[in-house]
């Protein structure tokens, strides 16, 4: 027998109002209080010991358990996160832990009593996790298998067959499970092209595609990505390929041409911008009537040479040149036509002639000055035509490379030319280029303005439209007033009257009143504004 440890506050000794009485109080009973228990008495006279007094604790004793089953299996894509939760009963209830494998995830001396989370994040394996609950009486395991769902192969063996000059056919193999349901991505773009700019041919079901729309003579870089429920696969080996040749896409460029006597021209000029295959040469046509077909034209081929010679000339003549580009399918467009004239020390034609600002009666012209001099240009000779009046204009110029070319009419289609001038002589004019000037307000009223009484409440009013040449523009709506004669004009009705009119150029006024004078006049506008109103007229309506 030991003691009783009273200073466990679970042990209380409680005195009754009898000296000879006692009592031992255990709260919380524990496994550990069961035993013997006696009763020591003493005084000076000696030590009397009680019986023995016996205390059962009653333990309910129950092994771990889960009450909460894990799913066999989790399945999740890469990258993402999951949590697993266990949780585990018993008496003493058990302690609960996870291992990966054979690792246990957490220390010994910190484990959870009855439930604990598994929490994973950025998975990019499968892995068994298993939870264990453990205690005195016991451990148990429960085991669960977390499977990140693989992204698609890589297809292989990229193929590219019939090739042209806008498409490719490009076939591959997928060796990936022959149960994922899977589509296929064509990614493509020109070799120098930046990453960014590459295409896609996206949703396709066959192991195959022609690929079109692409760029004559150029290199492409082809990749086939597989792609799942899960998503994109990674891409397969680039394959490269050059697209066919055709004819060039474009002309010459920069084509200058410079007279190097009375009879022999020299003629320059740079690649095609798109020449769409390999050139093999260049076709220079010159003639000195430019309004005959091409192929009237003189020519002369050049092999590899970004210039040529041509002589045996007619002297202080102006000649027109077009360039030509060929490959080995056949023959691109033509230069833009450039003129020169033959004779020693006048200008070649300025380049570059453009409208910069066009407003209704003035157009802001810029030019560059010509390649080829000669001698010191002097001044620029302007000309230009209508198509309304079919007159041809001419200014000269001062030397600069803009000009503000007043006085003209709106809406009106004007060409305009341009050459340089030198002591020796006016040069090669640069082709006519078109520009219209812009609309502006009629300047002129409608014309023939006449109304006739219908009935005691109406009047039908007719006119025709302002001078062509008035007009400034399209007429788009007409502008009718109408008041009592006895009234001021302020007081008129407007009517707006869009035009083209359903009747032509006449409009009928109704609920008016019976025999009253009224005094009516139109004007027309265009989108830019109103013109000038016409002379007023008046008409009176019928009596009942």
């Amino acid at each position: 027998m030991v003691p009783v440890n009273l200073s466990n506050p679970r042990y209380q000794q409680i005195a009754s109002d009898s000296k000879s009485k006692g009592s031992l109080q255990i709260t919380n009973s524990e496994e550990e209080d069961q035993g013997k228990y006696e009763c020591v008495a003493e005084n000076s006279l000696g030590i009397e010991i009680s019986n023995v007094s016996t205390l059962h604790v009653r333990v309910r004793r129950v092994p771990p358990y889960f009450s909460m089953p894990l799913q066999s299996i989790y399945e999740v894509k890469p990258g993402s996160s999951l949590n697993i939760t266990c949780v585990a009963g018993g008496s003493p209830m058990p302690y609960v832990k996870w291992r990966k494998g054979l690792e246990d995830l957490e220390p010994e001396h910190s484990l959870p009593i009855g439930r604990n989370i598994l929490v994973l994040e950025d998975i990019q394996e499968s892995a068994n996790y298993t939870c264990v609950a453990s205690s005195k009486l016991g451990q148990v395991e429960n085991t669960t298998f977390v499977r990140v769902e693989e992204l698609p192969y890589a297809p292989s063996n990229v193929r590219i067959s019939e090739i042209t000059a806008n498409s490719v056919h490009i076939s591959w193999h997928y060796d990936g499970p022959p149960s994922e349901a899977v589509e296929f991505v064509i990614q493509y773009k020109p070799k120098l092209a930046p990453a960014s700019d590459h295409l896609e041919v996206v949703g396709l079901k066959t192991n195959y595609y022609t690929v079109q729309g692409l760029y004559p003579f150029t290199e492409y870089e082809f990749y086939v990505v597989a792609v799942s429920a899960i998503g994109r696969g990674l891409a397969s080996t680039a394959t490269f390929v050059t697209t066919g040749e055709t004819e060039p896409g474009t002309a010459p460029k920069n084509v200058q041409v410079r007279p190097l006597s009375s009879t022999t021209m020299l003629i320059q000029w740079e690649e095609p911008d798109t020449p769409n295959g390999q050139v093999i040469g260049y076709k220079v046509f010159y003639t000195t009537n430019p309004g005959l077909a091409i192929a009237s034209w003189d020519s002369q081929v050049v092999d590899h040479n970004l210039l040529t010679t041509i002589s045996d000339l007619t002297p202080h003549t102006i000649y027109t040149i077009r360039v030509q580009a060929e490959t080995s399918v056949g023959s691109g467009p033509l230069s833009v036509p450039v003129q020169v004239k033959t004779q020693h020390g006048v200008p070649s034609q300025p380049t570059g002639l453009r409208a910069i600002d066009v407003s209704a009666t003035s157009v802001s012209l810029e030019w560059a000055r010509p390649h080829h001099t000669g001698e010191n240009v002097n001044s620029y000779e302007l000309y230009w035509n209508d198509t309304f009046t079919k007159e041809k204009h001419h200014r000269s110029l001062p030397v600069s490379e803009t000009y503000v070319l007043n006085g003209l009419q709106p809406n009106t289609l004007y060409y305009i030319w341009l050459a340089a001038k030198s002591k020796r002589g006016e040069g090669a004019t640069t082709p006519p280029i078109p520009v219209r000037t812009d609309q502006y307000v009629p300047t002129a009223p409608p014309q023939n303005v006449r109304a006739e009484p219908e009935d005691s409440s109406s009047v039908r009013v007719m006119w025709s439209a302002p001078p062509v040449d008035k007009q400034n523009g399209h007429i788009s709506h007409y502008k009718l007033y109408y008041v009592e004669a006895s009234r001021p004009d302020k007081e008129a009705i407007e009517m707006m009257l869009k035009s083209p009119l359903q009747d032509g150029t006449e409009f009928k006024l109704e609920e008016l009143k019976k025999w009253t004078q009224y005094r009516i006049w139109l004007l027309a506008g265009t989108v830019v504004g109103d013109g000038p109103p016409s002379e007023s007229i008046t008409v009176r309506t019928q009596e009942d």
